[in-house]
């Protein structure tokens, strides 16, 4: 039976590359840019900026979503999630290399990940 879907969830921490931690322009452009050079499409995207300088960001894709939450100030920690569905094709290679990019990109010390198939 084919697969639905994938969803990653990660803990990022001790992320190297703080800057993307507080930086909403840059995380935007960083999160969009993996999305499009693995072929799936936006549709909306949000990003919010708090005072305390984390940053809660969206992409709604038409495959799914991509989603994350920094906490630069809990150890430059951040919770990423990556639901990609597998209706027209299968798009499960393009989930884990948008997660490879993110990894790449926040260069974390430590990580914490799940690859949940969805039947």
């Amino acid at each position: 039976m084919e697969k639905k879907g994938i969803h990653i969830l990660a803990n990022f921490y001790g992320c190297k590359n703080k800057d993307l931690l507080v930086n909403e322009p840059k995380l935007s452009k960083t999160m969009t840019d993996a999305v499009m050079k693995n072929h799936l499409t936006i549709l909306k995207s949000t990003f919010h900026k708090f005072d305390e300088g984390g940053i809660t960001g969206f992409l709604l894709l038409s495959e799914s979503h991509v989603s994350i939450h920094t906490w630069p100030e809990k150890d430059n920690y951040l919770a990423l999630d990556i639901f990609v569905c597998n209706l027209e094709k299968d798009n499960t290679k393009n989930a884990k290399n948008i997660y490879k990019e993110l990894v790449k990109a926040f260069n974390p010390e430590k990580k914490e990940e799940k690859f949940i198939e969805r039947d």
